[in-house]
């Protein structure tokens, strides 16, 4: 039986370390106790204060407006609120890209809905009884589109600030926008997303299916975003973030060579490649937890500490040296 191997560096789920060290280095919170009163539940729609701050900063960060938002519990549950009134809509087929979130498929199959691949190159541009799911920057390869349909298309964009690309411009035409404080700010635990649009009955219909989901959404998770949004510089942030994800992007080009000189993704929070059985075997050697995407396409996360990620590298030359 082969023998298990011990994870010691964690580059697989996309969890963004990165800026939770940041975070940590930057924001002091109010150490009172919670009001105890106050842990109703939260109204339907979300804190109106939260709502207030999202406008703003989705409009700081794409230059977009939205006459309604709803808090979700994370971008996961907006993303499943809407394939859900999609289906309830009597829509059959999701168009998506060939990876996505890794949940996507799982997602779409529970909704009762079917997913085609289309290529990069699609123009996204949905027929009869189809709509489509546009993540842009990509998971995991960081690809962008201007492509898509105002009336049907969801653009999920978590990774759609400065931390992760430098193109802000280029925005799929689109209905819904989905985003996340999980990647903005590194909170994946706290669970916040929200979803954005301009149509006032269908907002109405996904908080409606949102509420019979969830029964509101965590009074304590909008109360940290909020105090963390009013006592962080959010542009300094985000330029910080940017940094330290760069930083760790360099680190990784180092071991380009193990993958035949494929190049670090520009964009996004991963490098995928096509990896030998050499590069495997050392990748497991270490002790560094992937993504297989299959046949050894791999994702590896850039989301680590930049410690991590140097003594991850380290220890890959290493081992590579003594071989």
């Amino acid at each position: 039986m082969e023998k298990k191997q011990e994870i010691k560096f964690d580059f697989g789920w996309g969890n963004p370390y990165f800026l939770l060290e940041l975070l940590n280095a930057l924001y002091w919170p109010d150490l009172s106790t919670p009001d105890i009163k106050k842990m109703s539940y939260a109204p339907d729609e979300g804190n109106p204060e939260l709502i207030k701050q999202t406008k703003k900063i989705i409009k700081d960060i794409t230059g977009q407006s939205y006459d309604h938002i709803l808090i979700t519990n994370g971008a996961t549950h907006a993303i499943n609120t809407i394939l859900r009134y999609y289906k309830r809509q009597g829509y059959e087929e999701v168009l998506t890209r060939e990876y996505g979130y890794p949940f996507y498929a799982d997602m779409i199959k529970r909704a009762g809905l079917d997913r085609v691949i289309v290529s990069e190159i699609d123009t996204f541009l949905p027929k009869e009884k189809q709509f489509a799911l546009i993540d842009s920057p990509s998971n995991p390869k960081g690809l962008q589109t201007g492509m898509g349909s105002d009336e049907n298309t969801v653009w999920d964009s978590v990774y759609h600030n400065k931390i992760y690309t430098d193109d802000l411009d280029t925005i799929p035409p689109h209905y819904w926008h989905i985003g996340s404080y999980s990647k903005l700010l590194g909170l994946t635990g706290a669970r916040v997303g929200w979803i954005a649009t301009n149509n006032a009955f269908a907002h109405a219909l996904i908080t409606d299916e949102c509420l019979k989901d969830n029964a509101t959404i965590s009074v304590p998770s909008q109360d940290l975003i909020i105090d963390i949004i009013k006592r962080v510089d959010l542009d300094r942030f985000l330029n910080h973030g940017k940094r330290s994800l760069n930083n760790n992007r360099e680190t990784i080009q180092k071991i380009e060579y193990l993958f035949d000189g494929q190049p670090v993704q520009s964009s996004g929070m991963f490098y995928c490649a096509n990896a030998d059985k050499k590069t495997i075997e050392l990748l497991n050697n270490c002790g560094i937890q992937y993504v297989n995407l299959g046949d050894n396409y791999i994702r590896l996360s850039l989301g680590q500490t930049g410690k991590i990620t140097k003594e991850a590298i380290e220890a890959l030359l290493k081992k590579d040296k003594i071989k």
